[in-house]
């Protein structure tokens, strides 16, 4: 059966998950329907050189963003191979990610946040190995300096300076220099973007420093989707209540580190998804940050869950939806 076949621990796996992956953006390759998206628009220390040379809605855009997701996706496995949030050696958080992240069609193309994210990612690394570390300084520095690298493709992943500090409380007992130390490194790669912007290109200060603060720009109305992907994100978000649920209910069985990892896994995808609730220049392109805690929490439940034939009907919507929305879609 195709769960089972997933939850091993089997190299073929990762030839599925690479199939997968292939078969879901290969319209994309051939016939690129990428919308535009804010960031397009708005100044970027780092993606504004990507974005001028690299047409979002070209081949190259599409196959760079899949080797971004696929890494990525593997990327999170090995996360859980470190810090064991899922009990079990497992390639499940890559196939979640991959096949969540690819379900917006006219996404895939080249853009800030899968850059972003990776440093994101990066950062919560660092978060995680502080956990029963005596002296943390130097790894609560560079989850900071990550963030600051990440909003310098994507401003409005600064936000998840929050996420550092929320991590603290959780991981770690109060420690005020930490706090410190976490906002000094998440400032210091904006020092050296000021001062270089400041002494070369002084007449781009203004650009830049406005760019920034317009990607936190309040209310927004959203632009109507098709029906598939009302489909589809309904299903999931069906499913993740489920998990959601599931999870709570067997919350004290857990052990004391996964309660905890699994706490900073809610907060990041609250973070993820206030910044597409509230801000106006945050559109769709989330579903590549909010996609791994959703990797997480699908993983758990799917090992939760004992029944074979309900989890292989939950992948065959899954996998069908997205079909569907690949048909619609081109």
């Amino acid at each position: 059966m195709l769960v089972n076949t997933l939850k091993s621990n089997q190299p073929f796996v990762i030839v599925l998950i690479l199939l997968t992956g292939i078969s879901l953006w290969i319209f994309s390759f051939i016939d690129s329907v990428a919308i535009s998206i804010p960031s397009d628009q708005l100044y970027s220390p780092f993606y504004n050189f990507i974005n001028n040379h690299i047409d979002y809605n070209s081949f190259l855009s599409a196959f760079i963003t899949l080797i971004l997701v696929l890494l990525q996706a593997f990327i999170l496995v090995q996360f859980n191979k470190k810090h064991i949030l899922i009990n079990y050696r497992t390639y499940l958080p890559a196939y979640f990610y991959l096949l969540v992240s690819s379900s917006f069609v006219q996404l895939h193309r080249l853009n800030p946040v899968i850059i972003g994210t990776v440093f994101v990612f990066i950062s919560i690394n660092f978060l995680f190995n502080t956990y029963r570390t005596d002296y943390a300084l130097n790894k609560i520095y560079l989850a900071g300096f990550f963030i600051s690298v990440a909003s310098l493709f994507w401003a409005p992943l600064a936000i998840f300076i929050l996420l550092i500090w929320i991590s603290l409380l959780i991981l770690r007992p109060f420690i005020g220099r930490e706090w410190l130390v976490g906002l000094l490194g998440f400032l210091t790669p904006f020092l050296f973007i000021f001062v270089f912007y400041y002494v070369f290109t002084g007449d781009q200060l203004d650009a830049l420093l406005s760019s920034f603060l317009e990607s936190f720009a309040f209310a927004k109305g959203l632009k109507s989707l098709h029906f598939t992907y009302y489909i589809f994100y309904g299903f999931l978000s069906l499913i993740l209540l489920l998990a959601s649920y599931t999870i709570v209910a067997n919350y004290q069985k857990k052990k004391i580190k996964n309660r905890k990892y699994f706490e900073i896994n809610w907060w990041f995808f609250i973070l993820s998804l206030g910044l597409f609730l509230i801000f106006k220049n945050v559109t769709y392109e989330i579903i590549y940050l909010i996609t791994i805690p959703i990797s997480f929490l699908l993983t758990d439940y799917f090992y939760t869950i004992r029944k074979a034939w309900y989890l292989n009907a939950v992948l065959i919507v899954f996998y069908s939806a997205l079909v569907y929305i690949q048909i619609t879609a081109h």
